[in-house]
């Protein structure tokens, strides 16, 4: 079923669910789903409509006060049925063994769960992304001689629309209610404060309703996950799940600094024109850096058409011959030469309590506080930039299949970094932990303090990883619903 809240008339709010969620997009419709084939009633809530609004999307305006963040706060993320996915790349990797293991990062712990535990919902994740895994092997590993770095395995998702691929499943389900334009605004506590009573949402018409359930999830996004739960400051003062004053700290984003810039040779590596790589597994514990990807994409051969085509192509060739002249040319001109191109990055931000979602004093339509992002970067960040870009050159020329020009800030550490710009791959800010006091969530994405309010999505990662999150934001999604549904309405 699904229903408009907007629609008042026409609902009911008296049902008994086993599980309430907020949010439609990859985490919110798996929970669900997952929930649904083991026999559970679930309440699945959007707060925008089916299509795109501005009266929606503006809800996630929002203040950034650190790193420059473009529009990310508003527009990385979408406010309607699917969420995010309707938006999505669909590039699909996963979590390294390395990124599971229990380094630590800046005081705070890594992964509380083993990559087992997360991966044994793999094949389901792949099912519901419509990948394969016979996708994911680099198909050129045997044309690859580095010993530092590594092919990266991926796969294209077409991508997934979470909302167009689920609607019709979800609109004739007996077992999910969908509501849309149903805004969380508050979450009721029981009088004891440590278990959920209802939820309280509003519609468009600012109408109330509250619906209750045996447990309850917020799949609303990195951001806003953060931010509901610093809003509910009705019973506890300091917000729900904050008692250690940890939601919201340590947002992550995934970097993407532009490394420098490659001329290649004409290895078959080359064959489709670029490639990703990630450095080994190896190489990360013995340095003591992030992971990544890094990504080598090269120009095509320019043409040059025209009376003169001849004479400027033959031109653009002697310039390319040498170094110092395609320096030059560069200084002046955007130019480029065939087989040349930029090494792009994608680096993984090391966690930080400074690096928070904070609320301002301005409020939205509903009178919830907005949003404050302080985006910020740390010493080991830097390191692993600048020692990733000086690995890299050396693995190019090691393997002589590309030669590396750096940028300055890579040898120079008295440089700044130009620009940290990203990849719209929002974590943290919920982060999951064994001890409270690093973390929101316990191993089953729990609430620390709370018996029966849950998190899902990137929110819950305490590392980001060197590599895009959506698959494993799904794995997660599918092991939170398989340990709901455990639980019986009671």
């Amino acid at each position: 079923m699904i229903a408009d809240l907007n629609s008042a008339e026409k609902i009911a709010t008296n049902e008994q669910y086993d599980v309430c969620i907020c949010g439609t997009g990859p985490a919110g419709i798996t929970v669900a789903r997952a929930l649904a084939a083991q026999g559970r009633k679930v309440a699945l809530f959007e707060g925008g409509g089916m299509e795109y609004s501005e009266l929606s999307q503006n809800l996630y305006q929002g203040e950034s006060v650190g790193l420059p963040y473009w529009d990310a706060v508003r527009t990385a993320r979408l406010r309607y049925f699917g969420g995010t996915s309707n938006h999505w790349a669909g590039r699909c990797s996963f979590f390294d063994k390395v990124d599971f293991e229990r380094r630590n990062h800046s005081g705070l712990p890594g992964w509380p769960i083993t990559r087992e535990e997360v991966f044994q919902f793999f094949d389901a994740a792949c099912s519901i992304l419509d990948i394969s895994m016979e996708a994911f092997p680099a198909s050129r590993a045997a044309k690859w001689k580095g010993e530092n770095f590594r092919l990266s395995d991926r796969a294209h998702s077409p991508p997934t629309r979470f909302g167009e691929k689920y609607h019709q499943e979800l609109k004739i389900s007996s077992k999910i209610d969908v509501y849309i334009n149903a805004n969380l605004t508050n979450i009721r506590l029981r009088k004891s404060l440590d278990a959920a009573d209802s939820l309280e949402l509003r519609n468009y018409k600012d109408q109330k309703f509250l619906f209750s359930a045996s447990n309850y999830v917020l799949a609303m996004g990195t951001i806003e996950n953060a931010r509901l739960l610093l809003n509910c400051d009705k019973q506890i003062p300091t917000g729900i799940g904050n008692q250690n004053g940890m939601v919201g700290r340590c947002f992550m984003e995934h970097f993407n600094v532009e490394i420098g810039r490659f001329v290649s040779d004409d290895s078959p590596i080359w064959q489709h024109d670029n490639i990703q790589i990630n450095p080994s597994e190896d190489l990360i514990r013995k340095l003591q850096i992030g992971n990544a990807v890094l990504s080598f994409d090269r120009n095509t051969s320019p043409a040059s058409y025209g009376r003169l085509g001849k004479l400027r192509q033959t031109l653009r060739e002697a310039v390319c011959k040498s170094s110092l002249a395609t320096d030059l040319s560069r200084n002046m001109v955007d130019f480029n030469c065939p087989g040349d191109g930029v090494i792009s990055s994608l680096i993984e931000q090391a966690p930080n309590p400074d690096s928070r979602i904070t609320l301002g004093p301005e409020r939205d339509m509903f009178g919830l506080r907005r949003v404050r992002l302080d985006w910020r970067a740390t010493a080991a960040d830097l390191k692993t930039i600048r020692t990733l870009g000086l690995e890299v050159a050396k693995e190019m020329a090691r393997t002589g299949i590309a030669r590396v020009q750096l940028k300055d800030f890579i040898l120079d550490n008295t440089k700044e970094i130009g620009e940290f710009g990203q990849h719209a791959h929002q974590m943290g800010t919920t982060r999951m932990s064994e001890d409270p006091r690093f973390g929101v969530v316990d191993t089953n994405l729990q609430i620390h303090g709370f018996k029966n309010i849950y998190v899902a999505g990137s929110s819950v990662f305490p590392t980001g990883g060197g590599n895009n999150p959506t698959l494993t934001i799904v794995m997660l999604s599918e092991r939170l619903g398989h340990h709901l549904a455990k639980f019986r309405t009671g």
